[in-house]
């Protein structure tokens, strides 16, 4: 015989059981709350980030348009690439509502680009880090098979990381092929043939304060005919990557933005982009 007591210890077990599942299922929906609102968190961050890196590359090509305006000479606007980091320092960190972005700009003639590059000037830059017979393999290889993207130097033949890392600096995939003499570093102009011998002197002049309007200085004393297209140098950029990172304040996720621009006239001409989260 089932007494009344026996019924309220039943009921009181399923209301207890009740209030298990409840707070499971309370709990469960508070998780899944709090999962979405990161998740909108992230989404709404991200898309700040992105705004505010595109925000960077405007404004960093307007910044570079309006002073390549400015230049009427060939020795100003050499002038003014050589200082470009300095003409762009405001924008190294601005402030855009509640995100901010930071913008750089790189001269990409001032590397060697390895698949516009003839066999000797890819000997010239790999015979500097490595050995001569090895210099020789690289050059053919990258011939052979050109690479896309800089992370797939150290799968080319005779390359591994050390050397991969040792050259890095000084290549690039995205330039025209020039080499822009008053940015170069050493190790670039010794590599390209006809130039490698006044390598040393471009850099001390350089060094010492003095910008090239031409290229008198590439040109050998025993050949003062020799053309600057048969030489392939420049003294300003015609490829300029912009690299700008977006961010919002308070949020860990940084957006990167990298864009290669022709310089054509006194226009930057978009070639390529890519981006990524960070």
């Amino acid at each position: 015989m089932v007494t009344r007591r026996d019924q309220r210890g039943v009921a009181l077990i399923f209301v207890l059981w009740l209030l298990v599942l409840l707070g499971v299922i309370i709990a469960e929906v508070a998780s899944r709350a709090r999962a979405e609102a990161a998740l909108l968190t992230s989404l709404r961050s991200r898309t700040v980030a992105r705004y505010a890196a595109e925000s960077g590359i405007l404004a960093a090509t307007v910044a570079i348009e309006r002073l390549v305006d400015s230049s009427y000479n060939p020795l100003e606007r050499a002038s003014l690439f050589r200082q470009l980091d300095a003409r762009l320092a405001s924008l190294k960190d601005v402030e855009l509502g509640g995100a901010r972005f930071g913008v750089a700009a790189l001269d990409l003639n001032a590397r060697i680009d390895l698949n516009r590059a003839d066999v000797a000037t890819l000997r010239g830059l790999f015979g500097q880090f490595t050995s001569d017979a090895r210099a020789d393999t690289v050059a053919a290889a990258l011939k052979a098979n050109p690479i896309r993207r800089l992370a797939e130097l150290s799968r080319v033949p005779g390359i591994d990381d050390s050397l991969a890392l040792a050259v890095a600096p000084y290549v690039t995939v995205w330039s025209d092929g020039l080499v822009n003499i008053n940015s170069a570093p050493e190790a670039v102009l010794a590599a390209l043939p006809g130039v490698a011998a006044a390598a040393p002197g471009i850099v001390a002049r350089r060094e010492g304060g003095e910008v090239f309007a031409t290229l008198d200085p590439v040109h050998p004393p025993s050949m003062p005919g020799v053309v600057a297209a048969a030489l392939l140098v420049s003294t300003v950029p015609s490829r300029l990557m912009l690299v700008s990172r977006g961010w919002q304040e308070g949020h860990p996720l940084t957006h990167e933005i990298q864009a290669v621009f022709a310089i054509v006239g006194r226009r930057l001409v978009l070639q390529s982009s890519w981006e990524r989260d960070l």
